[in-house]
């Protein structure tokens, strides 16, 4: 938390932002179950202790079932338990075989960190059914966008808890990043009758296919098949939703807290600087040489829009390794990352803030990473890294918090949600995902509740690549549809 919000001591009251308390009052008139749709950066978590204390103190023996990412099992939620309440954390991965009437065993905490993939493991699963049952539960699910999509088996899984639990909690600063279809889980969640128990009647009740101008007829009612809706999709129809519909979709939302943060916070501009990258001739020909390849792949595949975004953007991934330099030619030979334009660029940066500022090192791929460090060290830059093969995610992120490494490199799968970096207020795009949910989740790792420095976001942009075309992407000015069409009609 910033300076500008004042928290008492340990087991005080906590001293909240008008949109936090707003969030409580109305969690509260909610009956305690509430979607928490905050931006990033607004302080969900501190909202949620907050509305949990409340109902603790009137419902004797209540507990919090915490489900969030793996990384903020103890970065968020055990810090800020132990920072703001007086209130016993443990993660469940450090209680379950810890004997009943023994310190750190389930009886003896008030809150219960599980991360996803714990809980969807069908041990884990039926242990939580059992721990729910033993008493009156809070659950609380935060980053609820886990529950987009409503096929997973981490949707599947919180919908089967959630009747268990006496009070329920959703939190997510970007709840339905690509439509509006990805409410359906997260509502069924806090409110069972909220929308139909049938996703499909949901979709078809406030959905439509268009193409263009063109609206397809009522689809209520009628059976749609796989082949037939890849045939539909071939067609370019999408699914869409009318002004009225999107507002009577909200409107059956009534228990849903929306907050923006530009609305709620006194925060500091965000300034966003494209530096661009040339290739090398090396560099040129490896990109150029496997467009062509991966083009006449394209060309020769199925055009649903399964094969447009599983087979074409797997396919597209190598065009995004070339442009950081680490993948191969048709030729076999091996680009060099650490001899990369673009890692001399990243250089370049970096010699404008060391030892100045920290900054964050935003990647998508493990060889970056290998790639950035061993500069870092030549450089004698201090850093810390998270990713999937960092050892000890906390000891990065409080290394780097606390200032004793400048350089943080994480990918936004791994550090995208729920962090805080006020510490720093730069971010390097060494390279992007096709994902706006995990680039604005990104963004607001540094820009949030504390920050008092004027964000910089540099993006390392090859100009005429899939770099480009990605970040048109992000920015809202292209669909991933729009990229694959212009690589594959690109003059040669």
């Amino acid at each position: 938390m910033g300076a500008d919000v004042e928290i008492l001591d340990k087991g005080g009251e906590m001293n909240l932002y008008k949109h936090q308390s707003d969030a409580v009052a109305f969690a509260v008139r909610n009956g305690g179950s509430v979607a928490l749709f905050h931006d990033p950066g607004c302080g969900k978590t501190l909202t949620t202790l907050e509305i949990f204390s409340h109902y603790r103190a009137i419902t004797p023996g209540l507990r919090l079932l915490v489900v969030c990412p793996l990384s903020l099992i103890n970065a968020a939620w055990g810090e800020d338990t132990k920072k703001f309440t007086e209130f016993k954390y443990l993660p469940y991965s450090e209680i379950k075989n810890v004997p009943r009437g023994r310190p750190g065993c389930l009886d003896d905490a008030d809150i219960i960190g599980i991360n996803f993939e714990s809980l969807i493991t069908e041990k884990r699963f039926k242990e939580i059914q059992k721990l729910l049952c033993s008493g009156p539960w809070m659950i609380c699910v935060d980053e609820s966008s886990r529950m987009k999509n409503h096929k997973s088996i981490t949707t599947k899984a919180l919908l089967r808890l959630a009747p268990l639990a006496r009070y329920r909690i959703v939190a997510s600063g970007t709840p339905m990043p690509n439509c509006e279809t990805e409410g359906w889980g997260q509502s069924r969640f806090i409110k069972e009758d909220s929308f139909p128990a049938s996703f499909f009647q949901f979709r078809n009740q406030y959905f439509h296919l268009a193409r263009g101008n063109q609206v397809m007829a009522d689809m209520r009612g009628r059976v749609m098949t796989k082949g037939l809706m890849a045939q539909i999709f071939q067609q370019g129809w999408k699914y869409c939703i009318t002004p009225e519909k999107r507002e009577a979709l909200i409107n059956r939302m009534s228990f849903a807290h929306w907050v923006c943060k530009e609305d709620a916070l006194d925060l500091p501009e965000k300034i966003d600087e494209i530096r661009y990258v040339r290739f090398n001739p090396n560099e040129k020909k490896a990109y150029e040489s496997m467009r062509k390849h991966l083009v006449a792949e394209i060309k020769n595949g199925k055009n649903t829009e399964e094969i447009v975004a599983e087979v074409c953007l797997a396919k597209l991934q190598k065009l995004r390794q070339i442009t950081s330099g680490f993948c191969y030619n048709e030729e076999h030979d091996a680009l060099h990352p650490g001899r990369s334009s673009k890692m001399r660029e990243l250089k370049d940066t970096l010699e404008e803030v060391v030892g100045k500022k920290q900054a964050i090192i935003w990647i998508n791929f493990r060889e970056e990473v290998y790639a950035i460090s061993e500069m870092l060290k030549e450089e004698g830059i201090t850093f810390s890294t998270l990713f999937s093969e960092t050892e000890n995610k906390d000891a990065s992120i409080k290394d780097f918090q606390e200032g004793r490494s400048q350089i943080l490199i994480a990918n936004s799968q791994s550090a995208g949600h729920g962090l805080t970096f006020i510490n720093c207020s730069l971010c390097i795009y060494f390279s992007l995902s096709y994902s706006f949910e995990q680039y604005a989740q990104s963004r607001d790792r540094v820009h949030r509740i504390g920050q008092v420095n004027k964000c910089l976001y540099v993006h390392l942009i090859v100009p005429g690549t899939i770099d480009q075309m990605v970040l048109d992407v992000l920015q809202r000015k292209k669909t991933l549809q729009d990229i694959i069409y212009e690589l594959v009609n690109q003059e040669d």
